[in-house]
């Protein structure tokens, strides 16, 4: 955006995302806001055995997009979206690491959550992840890359329709257009 060149040197880090509080506090980098306002919230648990569980998903689930972007990286636009095509499909590092997020999702049980029985920031950074996989900013990764999942589909699911998450969407200027994989399932 025009204004970055003159933004950037006063982050913290160089980098967006930074939240700006009322108090003149700023908060930067992705996980560190999502914990806050997950704090805040009531969405980041209070038990430190499932926070650091919230913790660890979050992690893992950063893989997708660095593993998505890794891959065919220098490489012409074909063969690059050859490459994420491939780390996608079955047998790929995408994949490997989507099949275990939808097997920890079944293992925690039929909430359609990760940890615990109730919304945290964990669910809501896989929806958006997975969403931003399949939404047509990764170049060679296609729309239904992630549809096999059942457990994933029930998870963003139940983001997708939570009563403060519609309300959001509902919220949303009309001249913003969401991509597909974002619309409700």
């Amino acid at each position: 955006f025009a204004q970055w060149k003159e933004m950037k040197p006063s982050t913290p880090w160089g980098a967006l995302p930074m939240l700006s509080l009322a108090d003149g506090t700023t908060i930067a980098q992705q996980r560190a806001i999502l914990r806050f306002v997950g704090k805040e919230t009531g969405l980041y648990p209070t038990d430190n055995v499932a926070a650091a569980k919230v913790d660890e998903i979050m992690d893992a689930v950063e893989d997708i997009g660095a593993k998505t972007t890794a891959a065919g990286r220098g490489l012409e636009q074909a063969e690059k979206e050859e490459a994420r095509k491939i780390a996608v499909a079955e047998g790929g590092d995408v994949h490997g690491i989507i099949a275990k997020i939808d097997q920890k999702i079944a293992d925690n049980g039929q909430h359609g959550v990760i940890v615990g029985n109730s919304l945290t920031v964990a669910d809501l950074f896989i929806y958006a992840t997975c969403n931003n996989l399949v939404s047509g900013l990764f170049d060679g990764v296609p729309s239904d890359a992630i549809d096999g999942f059942s457990n994933l589909t029930a998870l963003r699911r139940a983001v997708r329709s939570h009563p403060e998450v519609c309300k959001w969407y509902d919220g949303l200027d009309s001249s913003i257009v969401m991509p597909a994989s974002y619309r409700a399932l």
